[in-house]
């Protein structure tokens, strides 16, 4: 009777096998727009982006600087272990679903004298094996492993996400310290330009051509153009310190970035649809890795009331001192059923059941998220695309300005105050437009980032 227990659960095994308790899985019912607002007025490309947003602004010098921030960067390396962390912790998860084998051994030896005779020695070994298996009938096991899988997934789309971060300020750092150069230079010209403003005055004032309200007012321009030349310089620093931290490099061994802002392109914009993003953002991905894990808990949890079948084989070899070896084997079945656990078992299933529907929450707000992250980088794109082709004329109408002012010099119709007035205006328009243009390129990148490429 005992030698046929063992094939008949066997047989039970294979029919329950396939059983799984684990609610089928459907990502949350969505209001999924069809488009996007405000994308009038962006210069567009059909179809998918073709490159990485960064080797769109065709900078071989910020190419490298990616490269090497993804190569060395920390937060990126921490992440790598967390993913090396979790897929060990999935190989744990998976072990039950395989048999456990054992193996065992003993050898003695033992002195025995009676009266005077000789002493004798007599030796015994003994060795065995056991092999036993947790039969998976409701696919505790199986969902337990599933769970600890996805688990890992997350944890390989959070990297990429942060890796799509960290490429993204990479990238604004960049055309920041590329536009503060262009600024710092303009800004260095501007003060120069009020100083000699100052001169001039001082001199007319001395002759008494002017009073000594003019002096103090053009005293107090120059003063408040030192400070905007030190407040940008300040803010070059901070941002080189950043991108420094950025590459895993002390801040007082990197070497600036010293091109000019107009070295880098505007690329066009390539849109995807709003549905694609549940594929294409790696948070996205991460929150559907979770939530499908959270559904394999259920399953776990549920299988938690049902009865366990283990498999077991032992089998035990013996050899003394002139004797023959002998073997023993047995084959068993046991079956576990929880009968009361004090409310281990429903608490448990309430507390992943939970923590699905908090997970499904998570997920939809994720997705709305980047459906908002998106509308705002469009938005910001539109208006500094705008702005970006104000400026551009107002750049070309102060240029013609001074232009003007200096053929009046030079025929004697205007004094040079009024040349370095113009030219004062020229400054600052060509300053607001790197403002503006780093602005747009911002937008750029922050759209590229909101669609997870």
């Amino acid at each position: 009777m005992h030698k046929h227990l063992p094939v008949t659960a066997i047989a039970l095994s294979l029919v329950f096998s396939a059983c799984s308790l684990a609610p089928q899985f459907a990502r949350p019912n969505m209001d999924m727009p069809q488009g996007w607002n405000d994308a009038s007025g962006i210069a567009m490309r059909s179809g998918a982006p073709q490159e990485p947003f960064w080797e769109a602004l065709g900078s071989s010098e910020l190419d490298q600087l990616i490269d090497m921030a993804l190569a060395q960067n920390l937060d990126l390396e921490a992440a790598l272990h967390r993913i090396d962390e979790e897929r060990a912790l999935a190989k744990v998860a998976a072990a039950p679903l395989y048999p456990s084998v054992n193996a065992s051994g003993s050898a003695s030896r033992t002195y025995t004298k009676s009266g005077g005779q000789q002493t004798q020695a007599s030796n015994a070994a003994s060795g065995g094996g056991s092999i036993s298996w947790e039969v998976d009938l409701w696919g505790k096991n199986r969902n337990t492993a599933k769970s600890a899988k996805y688990r890992a997934d997350a944890t390989v789309f959070d990297r990429e996400a942060l890796r799509l971060v960290i490429t993204s300020d990479v990238t604004n750092l960049y055309t920041q310290i590329l536009g503060f150069n262009d600024r710092i230079q303009i800004a260095a010209n501007n003060l120069k330009n009020a100083q000699e403003v100052l001169r001039i005055i001082e001199v007319r004032f001395k002759e008494g051509a002017v009073s000594g309200l003019e002096v103090s007012q053009q005293r107090v321009e120059v003063n408040g153009l030192q400070s905007a030349l030190s407040a940008l310089n300040e803010q070059r620093t901070t941002a080189l310190n950043a991108l420094a931290v950025l590459l895993a490099k002390a801040p007082q061994n990197f070497d600036a970035p010293d091109a000019q802002f107009a070295s880098l392109k505007m690329p066009e914009v390539s849109l995807t649809p709003p549905a694609e993003l549940l594929t294409a953002r790696p948070d996205i991905q991460s929150a559907e890795a979770g939530l499908r894990g959270a559904n394999a808990d259920i399953g776990a949890a549920r299988a938690a009331f049902f009865p366990s079948l283990t498999l077991s084989a032992d089998t035990a070899i013996a050899a003394g001192f002139g004797n023959p070896a002998s073997a023993v084997s047995s084959l068993a079945a046991n079956i576990l059923a929880p009968i009361f656990s004090g409310g281990r078992l429903t608490g448990n299933l309430e507390n992943v059941t939970a923590r699905q529907k908090e997970l499904a929450a998570q997920y939809q707000k994720t997705v709305l998220t980047a459906f908002q992250e998106v509308q705002d980088a469009l938005a910001a794109l539109k208006s500094n695309t705008e702005q970006a082709e104000v400026a551009t004329r107002t750049v070309a109408e102060s240029q013609n300005a001074y232009n003007i002012a200096k053929a009046r010099l030079d025929a004697g119709a205007i004094d040079y105050l009024t040349l370095l007035e113009t030219q004062r205006s020229l400054y600052q328009a060509q300053d607001n437009q790197i403002v503006v243009d780093q602005a747009q390129l911002a937008a750029f990148v922050n759209l590229r980032k909101a669609m997870g490429a």
